[in-house]
Parts: C-alpha cells; sequence; structure tokens
C-alpha cells in the first residue's frame, strides 16, 4: 500500500517558482479557425501523457489513441484521472457518477457533444456512462468558469466530445470480452465522396459489464451497466461557401443494483422489479457486512434506471468573404428516464431546444469579433409513486443569451480575448407553482502569451453562473418524502486560473493553478424544513486546484509520465459534499510502440482524507452495526491503482490486444470497509445507506479483443 503525503505546499512551490525564459518567437498566421470555441487540431503525440490544444482558452486533449489505452467505452471511463477531473462515484447501489473539475462538484461541470451544450440533467448522473466513444476522435477538457462562450454554466469547466469530418473512405470494428460478464463491441464506418463534398460516418456501440459483490452479501458494490447506441453524421459542402452538418444519437442504458441476480434475493431482474418492499428491510445481526434478513426483499435494495436519448443537432456554416463567417446551430434533444429507488418509481422526461447563431469577423490583422445569440428551452415532467408525497420537481426553463468577444492580437506573441454575455433566466417550477427570473452579465478574459517557441502561458479569469433546477443535482434517488423547492437565487462564481506549459520535440509540460469562488451554494435541507426542500446557502465557498504534468520520449520507443495534483477546499466548500472527494493525485505512466508492439501501463495513487474535515459527508459517523457500533474510523487510507493493456498489429489491419483494470485487485471493500453503513450512533436496523465511499468498488478486470481498420 502507497502512503502518500500531504502536497499542497510542494505543489504551489513548484507553480510559481517555475520560470519561462523569453526569446523571439516565430511569426504565426491568423486564420478563422482560430476565433472558434473548440475546433479539432490536437497536437499529434497520442502516445503522451499530457497534450494540449492550440487555442488561447487552455485546453487538455484526450486522443483516440489515449481512448483505446484506457479501454474505455464510455466517457466516464475515458476522462477518468485526466488531470483537474474526478469521476466520483457516489451511490454503490446505483453507480451515479458526478464529474468534478478543479475540484468543483459535478453539477457545475458543463457536457458539450460537437461544440453543443444541449446535455440533460439526468445526464449529469447516469449519462457520462453511456456516451459511447465509437466514433470519437478526441475528448477536450477546459477548466474553469467562461471556458466556453456558449456554455455560461460551466462554473467549472467544459467537457467537449469531439466526433471530426472523417477525409477518407474506412471501416473499423473493435470486439472485446472480459471477466464480469464483460463485452465492449464498436462498428465505425465512414464514406467520402469522390468530389470530397459529402462525408459521412455511422457508428454503433453495445457494451455490459455485470454486477460486482466483493464480500458476498447478496448486495452489490458497483452495479451492472448495459449499452446501445448509433451515431451517424452526415457533412455536405453545398457551394463554395456553404456547409451544413447533421447528427442523430439514439442511446439507450440501463442500470440494475442492489440485489444480485442469482442470489436467494432474486432469480433474475424481472424477478427482483416484481417482489413487493419488505416488513422491515435490513441486514442479519445489523451489520452491512452481512446478507439481508429474511425480513428484506429484493425490493428493499433494488436500483434499476434505465435511460433512452434521442439526440438531433444541425450546423450551417456559411462565408460571406474571406474575413466573415456565420455558423447557425440548432438541435433538439427528447431524453427519458424509468427508475426504481428500492419502494419508490421516478419517471422523467426532458425536451431540450437549443439554438445559436453568430458571427465571426476580422477586423483588421488584430481583431477578430465574434458577435452571437442563442436560447436554450428545457422542459422536465416527472412523476414518482411509493413515497410519502410525490417528487414534484419538474419545471421549465427559458434562457436567452447575447454575447461577444474580441480576440486582439497586439503582436506575434501576444493574443487577448475578451467577452462578455448577457443572458436572460426564466425558470418556473410546475408542480409547486413556484418561479424567478434573473439577468445576469458574465465577462471573462482569456489571455496566452508566447514566451518563446517552447514556453506559453495562458492566464483565464471570468465570471459563471448555475441554475439550481432538480432534485437530482442534490439528492439523487431519495424520494420518499417528495421535493421542495426554496431558492431564489442563481448559483455565481469568479474563477482566476493560470497555466504553463513548455513543448519540445521530446518533452510536453504544463503546470497550473485555478482559484474558484462560488456563491448561493445549493442544498437539500431536511432539518428546517417538512420534507426535503432545494434552498441557497449563505456565504461563499472556495476551491483551489493546483497540478504539473509532464511526460518524456526516452527514445524511439519508449515515453514515460506523470501528473502530481492537489485539491484545496475550503470549510463552505467541504460541507456541502455528501461524499468526501480526493485531495492528492498521483499519476505514472510508462508507454512503450515499436515493432508492430504497443503497450502503456499506468499507476493511480489516491491520498488519504480526514473525515471530520467533511461535515456534509459525515463519515466519521458511520458504523457498519446499528446503535453506533463499530465506527468506520476517522479516514481513509492512501491507496494506488495500476491498468496496463499490450497490443500486437498482427498484420496492417488486424490488431490483438490483452488488458486488466485495476490489476492487483484492490477495492474499498477488500479493505474491510463497505459502501454501505449505519447512519448515526442512533442508528436503527433500516438505517442503512449507500455511500460510504472513498476508494475502488469495483474489482480487476481482465479483457481481450481484436480490432480490425480497412
Amino acid at each position: 500500500m502507497m502512503k502518500l503525503k500531504p502536497l499542497p505546499a510542494a505543489l504551489l512551490s513548484a507553480l510559481f517558482m517555475t520560470s519561462a525564459p523569453s526569446t523571439v518567437f516565430a511569426d504565426k498566421t491568423v486564420n478563422l479557425d482560430a476565433i472558434t470555441v473548440s475546433g479539432n487540431q490536437t497536437n499529434d503525440r497520442e502516445n503522451k501523457i499530457v497534450q494540449i490544444k492550440d487555442d488561447i482558452v487552455q485546453t487538455e486533449v484526450i486522443s483516440a489513441k489515449r481512448i483505446q489505452q484506457k479501454q474505455a467505452g464510455n466517457l466516464a471511463e475515458a476522462i477518468r484521472d485526466e488531470p483537474g477531473v474526478r469521476v466520483s462515484t457516489e451511490c454503490s447501489m446505483c453507480g451515479v457518477k458526478r464529474i468534478q473539475l478543479n475540484g468543483l462538484k459535478g453539477e457545475h461541470t458543463t457536457l458539450m457533444i460537437n461544440d453543443v451544450p444541449n446535455s440533460s440533467i439526468v445526464e449529469g448522473f447516469y449519462g457520462f456512462d453511456a456516451i459511447p466513444m465509437a466514433g470519437v476522435t478526441s475528448i477536450e477538457i477546459a477548466r474553469g468558469a467562461g471556458a466556453s462562450l456558449i456554455a455560461p454554466g460551466a462554473i467549472g469547466g467544459v467537457i467537449n466530445v469531439v466526433t471530426a469530418k472523417p477525409n477518407k473512405d474506412s471501416l473499423s470494428a473493435d470486439f472485446s470480452w472480459g471477466n464480469q460478464d464483460y463485452h465492449k463491441y464498436q462498428v465505425v464506418g465512414t464514406k467520402v465522396s469522390s468530389d470530397n463534398d459529402t462525408q459521412i460516418l455511422v457508428a454503433a456501440q453495445s457494451d455490459n459489464i455485470d454486477q460486482y459483490d466483493e464480500d458476498n452479501n447478496d448486495v452489490n458494490e458497483s452495479p451492472s451497466l448495459t449499452n446501445q447506441s448509433l451515431v451517424a453524421q452526415v457533412w455536405h459542402q453545398f457551394t463554395a461557401k456553404d456547409q451544413i452538418s447533421f447528427r442523430i444519437t439514439d442511446l439507450q442504458s440501463e442500470v440494475f443494483g442492489g440485489p444480485m441476480v442469482g442470489s436467494y434475493l432474486a432469480t433474475s431482474r424481472q424477478d427482483a422489479r416484481s417482489q413487493q418492499p419488505g416488513t422491515s428491510p435490513g441486514f442479519v445481526d445489523n451489520n452491512v457486512n452481512n446478507k439481508p434478513s429474511a425480513t428484506s426483499t429484493a425490493r428493499d435494495f433494488l436500483e434499476n434506471i434505465e435511460l433512452t436519448k434521442q439526440a438531433y443537432t444541425g450546423k450551417w456554416f456559411h462565408d460571406f468573404s474571406a474575413d466573415t463567417q456565420s455558423r447557425v446551430t440548432a438541435s433538439y434533444v427528447d431524453s427519458s428516464m424509468d427508475a426504481i429507488y428500492e419502494p419508490t418509481t421516478y419517471k422523467a422526461d426532458q425536451d431540450i431546444y437549443y439554438f445559436d447563431a453568430r458571427v465571426d469577423h476580422f477586423i483588421n490583422a488584430e481583431h477578430a469579433l465574434t458577435v452571437g445569440m442563442d436560447s436554450k428551452q428545457d422542459k422536465m415532467k416527472s412523476k414518482s409513486t411509493g413515497g410519502t408525497q410525490p417528487a414534484n420537481d419538474s419545471y421549465n426553463q427559458n434562457n436567452y443569451g447575447l454575447y461577444i468577444r474580441d480576440i486582439w492580437t497586439p503582436t506575434n506573441r501576444l493574443e487577448i480575448s475578451l467577452a462578455l454575455r448577457a443572458d436572460q433566466i426564466n425558470v418556473k417550477f410546475t408542480d409547486q407553482d413556484r418561479k424567478f427570473n434573473d439577468t445576469v452579465l458574465a465577462p471573462r478574459v482569456h489571455i496566452q502569451y508566447d514566451h518563446n517557441f517552447n514556453w506559453t502561458s495562458r492566464l483565464s479569469a471570468g465570471q459563471g453562473y448555475r441554475v439550481p433546477l432538480q432534485f437530482f443535482e442534490a439528492d439523487h434517488g431519495i424520494l420518499d418524502d417528495g421535493f421542495a423547492v426554496d431558492v431564489d437565487k442563481l448559483e455565481k462564481s469568479n474563477s482566476v486560473r493560470y497555466a504553463l506549459a513548455f513543448e519540445s520535440a521530446q518533452t510536453i509540460f504544463e503546470t497550473s493553478y485555478s482559484w474558484t469562488e462560488v456563491s448561493n451554494l445549493t442544498t437539500i435541507d431536511t432539518e428546517n424544513y417538512a420534507q426535503p426542500t432545494l434552498v441557497n446557502t449563505s456565504g461563499e465557498g472556495v476551491v483551489q486546484h493546483a497540478d504539473i504534468s509532464a511526460s518524456y520520449q526516452i527514445d524511439g520507443h519508449w515515453s514515460v509520465g506523470a501528473t502530481l495534483e492537489g485539491f484545496f477546499y475550503d470549510k463552505k466548500y467541504r460541507s456541502t459534499f455528501g461524499v468526501i472527494p480526493i485531495e492528492e493525485r498521483l499519476r505514472l505512466m510508462v508507454d512503450y510502440i515499436g515493432h508492430g508492439w504497443e503497450a502503456n501501463v499506468t499507476a493511480t495513487g489516491i491520498g488519504e482524507r480526514n473525515y471530520k474535515d467533511y461535515t456534509g459527508a459525515a463519515y466519521y459517523d458511520h458504523y457498519n452495526q446499528a446503535g453506533g457500533v463499530d465506527s468506520k474510523g476517522t479516514h481513509s487510507p492512501a491507496f494506488m491503482t495500476v491498468d496496463m493493456q499490450i497490443s500486437k498489429d498482427i498484420t496492417r489491419h488486424w490488431t490483438v490486444y490483452a488488458g486488466a483494470n485495476n490489476l492487483f485487485d484492490y477495492t474499498q471493500t477488500s479493505d474491510g470497509d463497505s459502501p454501505l453503513f449505519y447512519d448515526g450512533a442512533n442508528a436503527g436496523s433500516e438505517d442503512w445507506d449507500v455511500g460510504h465511499i472513498w476508494g475502488p468498488l469495483r474489482g480487476r478486470l481482465v479483457y481481450g479483443g481484436v480490432r480490425a481498420n480497412f
């Protein structure tokens, strides 16, 4: 077991003591692509731990090759443990995941698909596990408020999933199998017309992994996950000045967690769904490490979530002249959720309509101007059964925004982006006849300075906001007592981030520091209201993050890399966590490419955390047995996990590969600490919960597969 000591002093010292020599930088040509929010250019170094996009906004890039090396079938797996990113599992029954950027909570992260922010609220919990990687060219991560001109709610930052326009006919297939009833099947085809005016991409994926029960108490620590998806996109150049693209996405996902299928609790999934709740659910001897008691049924533990999503997105680009281009984007998303949370059921239907129109214009050699407007209509209707009161969290939201940005290039070394958004927000909670309206201005500035050919500094500062909308954002699946709303303010943030990057033929280096202050934080209040109520808290919470990443090409075959990070939360922000976050993380990587072989080994270490620092999560008041017996301790231990993959090109078209995630089979349950717990010293036999989580919940996955490219 690895012991990681506190790192804040070392991180901050390294950040501010790093120097960047200043010499003359070669002239660079400005083109129209430079003023888009997110393009498709990445460094051609797919084997590096660090990839930095050539953009004024500091953006890290995960390449398609790196996605393959992670054996990632979905977005959550692809971005796991990337610098500044934490994929936080917050329920052992249903596996709900929150994507945290720079230490900020999951609701402060915005997901975009090809630069379009049309994701739903439920996607922020279960959707990252459902977004397929088939056909994905890269994933761009821009951390900090104001990272995207068209995503004002991105207080923590933006994750952009990119599918690039194909440039040749191709057909690829990737089939893999493993233990835990694992499989991942991907097929991607592209077609380019003979005149190069039309390109088509079609991608299909199916993946599955079974429930995982380390302690064999017939209640899983990690649920099963099954996904199917189909994505089709076409690009067409109508004239020399007009191009359109259209994308269709169809996703289906099912999470099945709680009672182990095949145990005495349930012979099948349908058996578990059809059972009635028990008379007194709990565990033998009131201990979570034991099997469920005779007065329990499968329904007392069942969390079964079925998701569907259909998305349609069209874009039209028009060149008025060499200096002026317009872009119009329209998108419609229809998503639904059908869930069982133990005795209760919850259904939600959500429709999102998004529209954006902008004009990009080069005023002169120094100034590039963007002016645009966007709108987003978000309608969510839910209903629930089985609780003492209905969920009552339906809403209608209408956002209308105007934005302007000027990118000023006074010298060939310096680039400054000044932007301002104005948004009119109207929200109505339709089940509760409650609404609020607000108008907000959000200024941002991004500065890029090239010290010389190798060194680049980027500074970003801006304001952001978030509209608190749904119960799921604060406490998913706890529906028994219904839901009430008493929020009257937007969450607002101020954010600053500085990043220094170095790139040479053999070395890539990046170090950054971010500071974010959030006011009007929302939380669920169960103490001062008759039922769980979404409220604004007073005061401000502050989160800081610092990281150092580097990779080095030893020779033509071997490369190594490392990332060291620290996350720092003030008392106010710490109190809002329901699951303790990470504070220190170290990642080490070794890559080999040569003679038709590729290999990658990645080790990730997480430092220990003190439970008393997180009063909202209150792990110090968690017990294995009812009545305050057998405390779960005062801190989580440090630990390390290792992933590896090796592949061999059999021919020019065929590749075989094998690997293991969590190679040494480490889980917090194998370390003697189940994610199940009794809540408080006075907890009775039925007062158990599922969120005592600080480490891996799924053991070693061993897999093998074959890839074909034509």
